[in-house]
């Protein structure tokens, strides 16, 4: 396993893995009509998109031995929605069939690198409030609590919960677990 960069050419897989992702962990929290209208197709290009613009983001995938895209994480260096913070965590998706093998927390550490890089000293993100299983991941990193508020999502307006969770020291997130070794990055 090792972490890199996105290229162009991970586009459909970011896309796969983003769409699965949304159906299977929001399932039962965010409406089944908001969550149909993600497309494959869809969102393969707006990775495209992604990947060939310039912007202050970073995207960062975990790759298999066999040179397949397992998950995936967004971030950057700006942070204006999370007091306190100088860098976000925006998303972070593993295949449904490979979570729970360290991968998330893989992805999560190699962000907190290349935001530290950045000269980021603390990091930060939204994550659905009903979204449990993601929450007790970020509080198993050592995230904390920050903040709620109330978002909108797409045309209909459809409401969700959000909350916060803050490493007020990026460096907690960037060394391997003691008794962990960290993944390849390249």
């Amino acid at each position: 396993m090792k972490i890199r960069s996105a290229v162009f050419e991970d586009a459909s897989a970011l896309a796969h893995i983003q769409v699965d992702s949304y159906r299977s962990a929001y399932a039962g929290i965010l409406p089944v009509e908001f969550l149909a209208h993600f497309s494959y197709a869809e969102q393969t290009q707006d990775w495209r998109d992604f990947v060939t613009a310039e912007g202050p983001a970073y995207l960062l995938v975990a790759e298999n031995e066999a040179a397949e895209v397992c998950g995936y994480a967004l971030g950057s260096a700006i942070s204006p929605s999370l007091p306190g913070c100088d860098g976000e965590l925006d998303a972070l998706h593993v295949r449904k069939d490979l979570r729970g093998q360290g991968i998330g927390r893989e992805l999560v550490r190699a962000m907190a690198l290349k935001l530290r890089e950045a000269g980021c000293k603390r990091m930060g993100l939204w994550v659905l409030r009903d979204n449990q299983s993601a929450r007790e991941f970020y509080e198993h990193l050592g995230g904390h609590l920050l903040v709620e508020r109330t978002i909108l999502l797409g045309e209909d307006d459809t409401q969700a919960g959000e909350i916060s969770y803050i490493w007020p020291e990026i460096d907690q997130l960037c060394g391997p677990g003691a008794d962990e070794a960290p993944l390849k990055t390249a």
